[in-house]
């Protein structure tokens, strides 16, 4: 009777550690969601200000439309590092209670999120440059390449927060 008793022990004991392991996943998958949000929600405002270089009158407003989409980028750069860091806290948790399909899928977030800080790096970089060109030409040349990389960051942003879904539908389904 003492053996079977400390067997159901063992048992729930065991159950209870997989379950608070299978939390610290769902963990690094929610913190890795919120920050891949937060950098989409900078892109976008990035964009919203080179739009407006678009529309300003004078290059004193597009140097400053120019800076503030730098200020959101940067800021959408950090948040997209912040989720890929969390999406490979969420591999190795997974990894450490053997759910190979939520690790695969969280790996493939990371990977996602760290293009789009690469992209938005890029984005930062091209917007960094307006602040010091006179020549119309190459402004828009600058803005124009800076658009285009933040509409790939946030691709890859949505990619990766597709990922994110597919790793808790693996999680869900793991024993």
């Amino acid at each position: 009777m003492r053996k079977i008793l400390i067997l159901i022990i063992v048992a729930i004991s065991s159950n209870g550690i997989c379950l608070a392991q299978k939390d610290k996943v769902y963990d690094e998958l929610e913190s890795s969601l919120s920050n891949a949000k937060q950098s989409a929600s900078y892109a976008n405002d990035a964009l919203d200000y080179i739009q407006k270089c678009y529309s300003a009158d004078n290059l004193d407003d597009i140097q400053y439309y120019a800076k503030k989409a730098e200020n959101e980028i940067d800021d959408a750069k950090s948040q997209a590092g912040d989720a890929s860091s969390d999406a490979s806290d969420a591999e190795d948790e997974a990894d450490d209670i053997d759910c190979d399909d939520a690790e695969d899928e969280a790996n493939d977030a990371e990977s996602y999120f760290h293009n789009a800080q690469s992209n938005f790096y890029d984005a930062y970089i091209y917007l960094g440059r307006v602040e010091y060109l006179d020549d119309t030409d190459n402004i828009k040349y600058n803005l124009r390449c800076a658009k285009s990389a933040i509409e790939d960051g946030l691709d890859d942003i949505s990619d990766g927060l597709s990922n994110l879904n597919d790793a808790v539908d693996e999680l869900n389904d793991c024993n």
